[in-house]
């Protein structure tokens, strides 16, 4: 099932061009912070504003402030090869991106809608404006709920329960990893979603497979606060929601599958560690994963 076009999204205020971008402004924008919020946009895409937080290969992610609002910058880079010509073919990245977080939230799920989005021509960069969601990251509420093993067993099952009505749903998430979930603090044991260049909402959901990789992506992380037993706990909430007839052999399945993706992690770190330890700056080798869950 498509996702939602850019034209069903509420009333957006369209920038026709501004220093090479083509830029939309949703209507949520205040009148009076408008041309603030397009001028510290494109200052970051210039790389003359914002603090950077993350990178990543095909983005990079800036905290600015805007009266008193933090706002997460996103700059996507052109793509390449295959992905270009589809991106020529279908929306792009920052469109989706748009369509997808108001498909999410029309459904009942918690996600960022962006505020500000666009594309540079002819570089191909995107950009994606999203006002900081108030919540907290996974790895943290991990750590905290430490205290409380009761709390920490309900979080975990609720987190499962959510992914599986999200699959009911029909949504695949790109990269659902515990650094991409936040529990609200506006809404007790809900949780947000963030970044959805990659999600989808397709058919494939009905598979095992493609299900079970948003587990992979959520599971091959090796987090201090985090046991096989809570694993566990995330999986049967989820198994109680999403009535599948071979959970058992998923269960299987889904372990085989994390395996193969943390041995996929340590070549990636070794072979990294190699390269990083030849051009003579061994100090910085980085950080290997561990083999267990």
């Amino acid at each position: 099932m498509a996702v939602p076009g850019s034209s069903e999204i509420a009333d957006p205020l369209r920038i026709t061009q501004r220093n090479g971008w083509r830029l939309t402004l949703a209507q949520s924008v205040a009148p009076e912070s408008r041309e603030s919020m397009v001028a510290l946009a494109l200052a970051t895409a210039a790389g003359t504003a914002g603090k950077r937080v993350r990178r990543s290969l095909h983005a990079d992610t800036s905290l600015v402030e805007l009266r008193n609002q933090d706002l997460f910058v996103k700059i996507i880079r052109p793509a390449r090869g295959l992905k270009r010509f589809r991106r020529l073919v279908r929306r792009g990245v920052a469109e989706h991106s748009v369509a997808i977080a108001a498909a999410l939230q029309r459904d009942g799920f918690r996600a960022p809608a962006p505020m500000l989005w666009g594309s540079e021509q002819p570089s191909g960069r995107e950009i994606i404006v999203t006002a900081r969601a108030r919540g907290i990251l996974m790895p943290r509420v991990l750590r905290e709920a430490g205290r409380d093993p009761r709390h920490k067993r309900g979080l975990l099952r609720a987190l499962g329960a959510e992914i599986a009505r999200l699959h009911l749903g029909g949504y695949l998430h790109g990269d659902l990893t515990p650094f991409n979930i936040l529990l609200s603090s506006d809404e007790a044991d809900r949780f947000i979603l963030l970044d959805h260049e990659r999600t989808r909402r397709t058919w494939l959901s009905r598979f095992t497979r493609p299900r079970l990789r948003n587990f992979v992506q959520l599971g091959h992380f090796s987090l201090p606060a985090l046991t096989r037993t809570d694993r566990m706990r995330v999986w049967c909430g989820y198994a109680e929601v999403y009535q599948s007839p071979g959970r058992r052999s998923e269960l299987r399945r889904l372990g085989r599958m994390i395996q193969k993706r943390l041995a996929k992690d340590l070549r990636k770190a070794a072979a990294l560690s190699r390269r990083t330890a030849a051009q003579g700056e061994a100090g910085k080798v980085p950080w290997r994963p561990r083999r267990s869950l």
